[in-house]
This record gives structure tokens, C-alpha cells and sequence, in this order.
């Protein structure tokens, strides 16, 4: 029988470290408001979104594992089930993959960074552990990939994120994420980007800019150049 759990580190918490999944929380992230109310008035102004997007907190990922082995269910086994999973979950230095089993088209980036709580009874024990995630989930896959078999129909969206520029070119990029994107770009020569009023030196190779950012609906690109340019970004959802 299949055991649902984790995977971090690139490690899986039933295959690799011995761990049952008893109980997990997914948390979500906070709208951190920016609410200015004007003296001696009603009126409030709200800065939250003043770059784009709705600002938001990180958010926390608890999950319960039983730290038992069911072929030598002794004590000394025990801990160092429970010794080998804590080095390697509080080991990761800074927010990696975590792969949920029951979200297969997604992933949180995570990092444990408070101490995990542990308690045993004989031969079983209770790991639990806190992950602090980056607010959104990301899609496992690229946008535009072609890949049918994991196409989702409530999220995914068909169309192409490369396309090829002979001139002058309007490009359409639908960016169906909860929040805006800032793509990587490739570019096969320079290219100039208008976009939003704005332009972008867009250099031959691999680029990205932080302020080149995709809304959370239709974005029309007028690109000029020679070439072919791929826009690269995964969906990121709450």
C-alpha cells in the first residue's frame, strides 16, 4: 500500500527516512494590509497593493509524522529514526522543494526554522515538524509546457511562451497565477520589449528583471528584435 507524505531535501519522509504521516495543517498566508486612515476623517487609504500585488506573509506547514519501525520496533530504532529525520529536516539552510504527495502538480518552497517537538511511548514516536513556506504554492511544471497528461482544466492555460520575432512582433502571455510574475527570459539576439509604457533592453541569453512583471490577467507585449524569445515562469497560487 502506497504511504502518502513529503518530500524535502530530496529526501521522501516514508521511502527514504521511515516516517508515517499521522496528521499535517496547511496553513495559509496572511494579507499584510497597509492602511492609512486620514486625521479627523472616515477616509482610509489602502497601500497594499502599491507595487503591483497584494502583499502577503509567509505561511506554515505543520506536519505529524509516527517515527516507528515495524519491522524492529525497539526503542533504540526508534531514535534513530527519529535522529536521521530531524538532521536532515533541520539541516536545509534556506527555503528548498517541499513535494506534497496529495498536491502532485505542486510545490511549496519551505524551511524549517523552529525547534520540532517529539514524543515517544515504548517503541512509537511523534515527530512534529514546522515548515515556514513561501506564501504560494508553485506549479511543478513551466507555463506553456505541453505536457497532456497533467494538464489541469480548473488552472492550466494552453498557449506558447516561445515564440519566434521577425521584425516586429505583439505577444500574448496570460499569467494565471494569484499573483503577478517576474519571468526569466532567453533570448537567441537582443530584443526591445514594450510593455505597460515601459521598455525593456532585453540582452542576447538568459535575463531577468524584477520589475518586468506579468499581471494577473492578459499581458500584450510589443516586441521588436531578430530571433527567438522564451518566456519562462511557473503558476503560483495560494
Amino acid at each position: 500500500m502506497k504511504q502518502n507524505g513529503i518530500t524535502f531535501g530530496g529526501l521522501h519522509s516514508y521511502r527514504d527516512l521511515g516516517l508515517t504521516l499521522k496528521e499535517k495543517e496547511i496553513g495559509q498566508p496572511e494579507k499584510e494590509k497597509a492602511l492609512v486612515k486620514v486625521p479627523f476623517s472616515d477616509i482610509e487609504y489602502d497601500f497594499s497593493e502599491l507595487y503591483g500585488d497584494q502583499n502577503m506573509s509567509t505561511r506554515n506547514l505543520s506536519y505529524t509524522f509516527n517515527v516507528y519501525d515495524a519491522k524492529n520496533h525497539t526503542k533504540e530504532q526508534m531514535n534513530r529514526l527519529k535522529t536521521r529525520a530531524i538532521n536532515h529536516f533541520m539541516t536545509q539552510s534556506r527555503m528548498v522543494e517541499l513535494y506534497d504527495d496529495a498536491y502532485p502538480n505542486w510545490h511549496f518552497l519551505a524551511e524549517v526554522r523552529s525547534e520540532p517537538s517529539f514524543s515517544e511511548s515504548n517503541a512509537l514516536g511523534e515527530l512534529t515538524v514546522e515548515f515556514e513556506a513561501y506564501k504560494f504554492m508553485l506549479s511543478n511544471e513551466l507555463e506553456g509546457n505541453d505536457i497532456w497528461d497533467i494538464f489541469d482544466f480548473d488552472f492550466d492555460i494552453a498557449q506558447e511562451t516561445s515564440v519566434t520575432i521577425d521584425g516586429f512582433r505583439q505577444v500574448f502571455l496570460i499569467n494565471n497565477s494569484s499573483t503577478v510574475v517576474s519571468p526569466d527570459i532567453k533570448a537567441s539576439s537582443d530584443f526591445v520589449i514594450d510593455f505597460n509604457g515601459v521598455t525593456y533592453l532585453v540582452d542576447k541569453g538568459w535575463s531577468s528583471d524584477p520589475d518586468f512583471r506579468l499581471t494577473s490577467k492578459i499581458n500584450i507585449l510589443n516586441v521588436t528584435g531578430n530571433g527567438t524569445i522564451e518566456f519562462n515562469w511557473r503558476k503560483e497560487m495560494i
